[in-house]
């Protein structure tokens, strides 16, 4: 082989070795750029999962107090006559003027969930204090009871007496069909 020969053998290892390695760079950055990608969206991901685990650590003492508290079994013509009864004996006991006797309201067939919910309606009239102990009676939510509607306005002849409507709640969680026969 001659001098020449070699030269182009040497240009065309060169040139074969120059674009093998432009080929190899191309393609580790393309590489590159998809990990980096999947990087990010692991992160992104982890991030999420972290943010799930602590709102789940923060609703565990929710979720064991409510195991604890469970609301009683029953149906809605019940809880709700007990209610009102209830309703009606914490308003003579804190001496609540009734102006309209608790009724209860008619059942929400389009509720949803695993417990279901009694409504009783009132109108009272009597000064702060006593409406203030009335309303702390009423509001028990070991019991599952709450207030979930509250009016309350002045009494226009009377400046320390206050005329109120107010929805009391009661949560149960529906009869099944065993506790039915039961309870017969």
């Amino acid at each position: 082989m001659n001098a020449r020969e070699k030269k182009l053998i040497f240009v065309l290892i060169g040139a074969a070795l120059l674009i093998v390695n432009v080929f190899l760079f191309t393609s580790y950055k393309t590489s590159m750029k998809v990990k980096r990608s999947q990087l990010s969206m692991g992160a992104k991901q982890l991030n999420e999962m972290q943010a799930e685990l602590s709102a789940g650590e923060s609703q565990r003492e929710d979720a064991k107090w409510l195991e604890e508290n469970a609301p009683a079994e029953g149906n809605h013509g019940k809880v709700g006559a007990e209610l009102a009864t209830y309703t009606e004996e914490s308003a003579e006991r804190f001496q609540v003027d009734i102006k309209v006797r608790p009724s209860p309201q008619p059942e929400d067939m389009d509720e949803t969930g695993v417990y279901r919910s009694a409504k009783v309606k009132v109108v009272a009239n009597t000064t702060d204090e006593k409406l203030y102990q009335w309303l702390t009676d009423l509001q028990d939510p070991k019991k599952s009871r709450g207030i979930t509607l509250l009016r309350i306005s002045p009494q226009r002849d009377a400046p320390d007496r206050v005329d109120c409507v107010l929805e009391v709640t009661q949560w149960f969680a529906p009869e099944t069909e065993g506790s039915e026969a039961l309870s017969e």
